[in-house]
C-alpha cells in the first residue's frame, strides 16, 4: 500500500467566522494522536491572510478518515492544495478529504 498525505489549510479567521470556534492546535494534535497519527503544523499566508496548514500521513485510509472527519466537523471546509505538481500521496489525500466533505455536505 502507498502512503496518503492529508493537507488541510485553514485561514485563521474562517473557522471562527463560519463555525464560531478558533483553530486549536492542541485539539487537532489530540485528534491525530488518538488516531495514531503525527500532525505537522505550518503557519502560511495566502494573499496576505494568515493560514494554518495541517499535514499528516498514513497508509491505512480507515485510520486517516475518522481524524479528517473530526477536524472537518470542528472547523469546517478546508482549503486543499492544488496544482499539477501534486504528488500521488497528496492527490489521494485530497480525494479522501473531498469524500469526507461530501459525506458531511460541506
Amino acid at each position: 500500500m502507498m502512503e496518503t498525505e492529508v493537507e488541510l489549510n485553514y485561514f485563521l479567521k474562517d473557522a471562527e467566522r463560519y463555525k464560531g470556534v478558533e483553530l486549536n492546535r492542541a485539539k487537532i494534535n489530540e485528534i491525530c494522536i488518538k488516531a495514531g497519527l503525527e500532525p505537522k503544523f505550518k503557519d502560511k499566508s495566502s494573499g496576505g491572510f494568515p493560514m494554518l496548514s495541517i499535514n499528516f500521513y498514513g497508509i491505512d485510509e480507515s485510520v486517516l478518515k475518522p481524524a479528517v472527519k473530526e477536524i472537518l466537523e470542528l472547523y469546517g471546509k478546508p482549503e486543499l492544495p492544488g496544482g499539477f505538481l501534486l504528488g500521488p500521496e497528496k492527490k489521494r489525500g485530497n480525494e479522501l478529504v473531498k469524500s469526507v466533505m461530501k459525506e458531511l455536505s460541506l
